[in-house]
């Protein structure tokens, strides 16, 4: 609806009918594609191809004529499974010979976050002090962090050595594109 329209000319009624159609079917892609329209409307006026305000804009704009995303969409979160209850979801996961089901069971036993198990790269490793060192860069607190690593961890990392490559990123756990990590769904 919008891709042969000079950019200079788009407005609100042009978002409305690009966005109402899946706005309350598919409202997660809707509120996506909006936040993306509204970073291009913005960049094309900084570089002066518009003039006024953003017709994607949702505070004081569209927020007046779309129903606000939290109202359309129930969030579910899973249930945290109890310590109690562990033992079988590690023993399926154990069974699985998928990358992300060992980077699943690698987040269990160190107790990283997931992105910071996505990005691991053996050079973080120390194989001989059975240590995973996380520079600071990837630590939302900014300082480095050190994860003692457990035998069962270290042999998660001895499963995973086979597919190592350097030319590729180095990732502990590669996704399904070359040099690139799991995705986060991947471990979700």
């Amino acid at each position: 609806m919008l891709g042969k329209k000079a950019v200079r000319n788009i407005d609100t009624q042009d978002l409305i009918g690009a966005l109402r159609p899946i706005w309350t079917e598919k409202t997660e892609t809707a509120g996506r594609l909006r936040g993306r329209v509204e970073r291009i409307l913005d960049y094309a006026r900084a570089q002066g191809w518009r003039e006024g305000e953003n017709p994607a804009r949702w505070r004081g704009h569209l927020s007046a004529t779309l129903p606000p995303p939290s109202k359309l969409m129930k969030v579910q979160h899973h249930k945290a499974i109890g310590w109690k209850d562990i033992a079988p979801v590690i023993i399926a996961l154990c069974a699985s010979e998928g990358i992300a089901a060992k980077a699943v069971r690698f987040c269990c036993l160190t107790a990283a976050p997931s992105g910071e198990v996505r990005s691991a790269v053996w050079s973080e490793i120390d194989i001989a002090a059975q240590i995973w060192t996380i520079p600071d860069h990837k630590m939302k607190a900014g300082r480095q962090h050190r994860v003692p690593l457990s035998a069962d961890a270290m042999a998660i990392l001895q499963e995973m050595k086979p597919l190592r490559d350097l030319s590729a990123g180095d990732l502990v756990f590669p996704g399904h594109k070359r040099g690139k990590p799991l995705s986060d769904v991947a471990l979700r």
